[in-house]
């Protein structure tokens, strides 16, 4: 009998009892998806200053985002505000692909756990799977690497914004009240510069799937001092900067 945890049981099967498009909702998305961790408010702020309609709605018993066509500059693309948490992030993720969705642009903030100022804008290259999702998507492992061919061409874009930006590893973990010194410690030595709860997952997800994935992390409360914890204004002031400079580069790629 297998002694092993379950969670590192991999199954390949990509054929599920419960398929991401079984509702057979009538709905297409465009390819390009922002998925923006970021406040409702900041969504409708966001949507006041471009052409949109609503395309989609996902159900569930405490979350139900609306899905929406955004366009600018003759450019359309989807958006969906991303729920907070690995599981419920992917679920919903793997839900938009099933209805159209090809290439993926995340942005939301992360904690810092060196020493960087708030709202630093980073492209993470690799994931720390300290989280139980992505497991469900591919072979158990230490790391994911992110779509390097998709970052070079997010990369582009924002040099053309003359953005300043750093490529990072990154921590992603369930745990949210659980980082404690030892892990903090322990992450930061295998590369860490952030950690957040869904980067790792969606990776996956989007690697099962077979489409693009990436993601704009800015930086929000800082760990970086593990006897003075600041949790600083939770980077706030990047939500806007995060859907401005999402949408515009997914209108170019």
């Amino acid at each position: 009998m297998n002694q092993q945890p379950f969670i590192l049981d991999f199954d390949k099967n990509h054929h599920a009892v419960l398929e991401p498009d079984h509702d057979q909702a009538p709905f297409h998305f465009h390819s390009r998806l922002l998925y923006a961790f970021v406040p409702k408010e900041e969504i409708d702020s966001f949507l006041d200053k471009h052409l949109h309609r609503t395309i989609g709605m996902f159900d569930t018993i405490s979350f139900t985002p609306k899905v929406y066509e955004v366009e600018i500059n003759s450019e359309l693309f989807t958006l969906c505000q991303a729920p907070l948490g690995a599981p419920a992030a992917t679920q919903l993720l793997d839900w938009l692909i099933s209805y159209g969705v090809k290439e993926v642009l995340a942005v939301g903030n992360a904690g810092a756990l060196v020493d960087l100022p708030e709202n630093t804008m980073l492209l993470p290259n690799r994931a720390i799977r300290d989280e139980g999702t992505s497991f469900h998507y591919m072979e158990p492992g230490q790391f994911i690497d992110l779509n390097a061919q998709f970052i070079k061409r997010v990369e582009e874009q924002l040099n053309k914004l003359n953005l300043k930006y750093d490529e990072i590893t990154t921590w992603t973990t369930d745990g949210f009240f659980r980082e404690t010194p030892k892990k903090v410690a322990q992450f930061r030595q295998l590369g860490a510069s952030t950690v957040e709860m869904e980067c790792a997952a969606l990776a996956a997800c989007a690697q099962f799937r077979k489409v693009n994935f990436t993601q704009i992390l800015f930086t929000a409360d800082t760990l970086a001092d593990m006897d003075n914890y600041d949790e600083r204004d939770w980077g706030s002031a990047s939500h806007t900067a995060g859907l401005e400079i999402g949408s515009q580069i997914l209108t170019q790629i």
